[in-house]
C-alpha cells in the first residue's frame, strides 16, 4: 500500500483509526480509504516529501 506524509489541516485535530491523534508536524500513513476521505473533506493535508539527500560519493 502506498504511504504518504500528511498534517492536519490548518485548526483541525484529526483522529487516526487506532485512536491517536495526528501530530500538527504531521505523520507517514497509508493512503487508505480512511485518509483519502479526510483529504477530500479538508481535514488534513497532503505533505511533500523532503527530497533525498546525496549519497557521499554519488554523481550527479
Amino acid at each position: 500500500m502506498t504511504r504518504i506524509r500528511v498534517r492536519p489541516a490548518p485548526g483541525r485535530r484529526v483522529r487516526l483509526p487506532g485512536g491517536k491523534l495526528l501530530k500538527a508536524e504531521g505523520a507517514l500513513v497509508a493512503r487508505d480509504l480512511f485518509i483519502e476521505r479526510r483529504l477530500a473533506a479538508g481535514d488534513v493535508v497532503e505533505v511533500p516529501e523532503a527530497p533525498a539527500e546525496r549519497v557521499r560519493g554519488e554523481k550527479r
